[in-house]
C-alpha cells in the first residue's frame, strides 16, 4: 500500500511539473509564429492508411522523422526536417500496365509528401508589442532517399519500380499565433511547389503546387495536460486533397515535450486514419 502511494505521489509530482513559465507546448503540425530563444530537437512517428499517389492506392504504413531547429539574432530561426524511414504496403492501381490490384511493399529512407527540408523563419511582430505574433518562412528541400517497391518495372522486367525516387520542393508562407481566453490560437498558411516529383501526385503530375494550411487551438490546461485540436489541408482542390482533423494531448515537463494525437481524414486522397506521436526537448 505504501509503495502504491509512493508511486502515486511521484506521478502527481510529474504531472504538476511544468516547463519554463509562460510556455505552452506546440501542437503536432501547426507551429507558433513566436521564434522563442530555445534550440529544439524532435523525434516523431506517424501511421497512415488509405493514401493515394500516382501508381498505387490504399497506401498503409508509417513514417519516422526528426527535426532540429536553432534560433539566432532574436527574431530568426533555422529548422531542418528529415523523414528518415517509411515502411508501408499499397495496392497497384488498375490503370497500371502490370500487377493491377496486387499488393506491393513500399520501404525506404524518406517520407511520402514530406521531404528533407531546410527552413528559414523571420518573426515580424511580437505579442508584447501588438498582442499577436506574426512571422514568415521560406524553405527548400528534396527527397532524402527513394522509396523502393516490389512493383515490377515494365521496361526492365527483372527489376522493381521505385516510388517517389526523385523530387524537390520549395515552400513559403506565414505563421500567426495569439493568446485568447480559451487558450492559444495558431494559424499557418503556405504554398508548396513540388517539381521533378515522380510517382507522387495522384494524377501523375511531376510538377505541381499545393496549398499548405493549418489551424490549431491549444486549450487551457487540464493540470499539466493541454488538449488541442488541429485542422490541416494539403492539396490543389482537384486530384490532390488531404484534409484532416487531429485531436491531441500535449504534455510538458521541464524541457521535455510529449505529444499524442489521432489523424482523422475527412475525405480526399490523404490519410484516412492514423496515430501521431512526438517527443521533443528544448534547451
Amino acid at each position: 500500500m505504501q509503495k502504491t502511494l509512493g508511486y502515486a505521489a511521484i506521478l502527481a509530482t510529474l504531472l504538476a511539473g511544468q516547463a519554463l513559465a509562460g510556455t505552452v507546448t506546440e501542437p503536432l503540425r501547426t507551429q507558433y509564429a513566436d521564434i522563442s530563444d530555445k534550440m529544439e530537437l524532435k523525434l516523431g512517428w506517424q501511421s497512415f492508411k488509405g493514401m493515394e499517389v500516382d501508381e498505387v492506392e490504399d497506401l498503409e504504413g508509417w513514417t519516422a522523422m526528426a527535426e532540429f531547429s536553432i534560433p539566432f539574432g532574436d527574431r530568426f530561426r533555422l529548422r531542418f526536417n528529415y523523414p528518415f524511414k517509411t515502411n508501408a504496403e499499397a495496392t497497384v492501381k488498375d490503370d497500371q500496365p502490370m500487377q493491377q490490384g496486387e499488393k506491393v511493399d513500399v520501404e525506404g529512407n524518406g517520407g511520402v509528401y514530406d521531404f528533407a527540408v531546410l527552413t528559414f523563419e523571420h518573426q515580424l511582430s511580437f505579442a508584447e508589442d501588438t498582442g499577436y505574433n506574426l512571422s514568415y518562412y521560406v524553405s527548400g528541400g528534396r527527397v532524402p532517399g527513394r522509396l523502393e517497391t516490389t512493383k515490377r518495372d515494365l521496361k526492365i522486367a527483372d527489376e522493381f519500380d521505385p516510388m517517389n525516387h526523385t523530387g524537390i520542393v520549395f515552400s513559403g508562407g506565414v505563421k500567426f499565433d495569439r493568446q485568447h481566453s480559451f487558450g492559444q490560437l495558431l494559424a499557418n498558411l503556405g504554398l508548396r511547389y513540388y517539381t521533378d516529383s515522380d510517382d507522387l501526385h495522384p494524377n501523375g503530375d511531376d510538377t505541381f503546387p499545393a496549398l499548405d494550411a493549418k489551424l490549431a487551438v491549444v486549450f487551457s490546461p487540464w493540470g499539466a495536460l493541454h488538449p488541442a485540436v488541429e485542422v490541416t489541408y494539403l492539396g490543389d482542390f482537384s486530384d490532390l486533397n488531404q484534409f484532416s482533423v487531429l485531436p491531441e494531448l500535449l504534455y510538458t515537463y521541464k524541457s521535455l515535450d510529449l505529444k499524442a494525437g489521432a489523424e482523422i481524414g475527412m475525405g480526399g486522397t490523404g490519410n484516412e486514419l492514423g496515430a501521431v506521436l512526438q517527443a521533443g526537448i528544448h534547451f
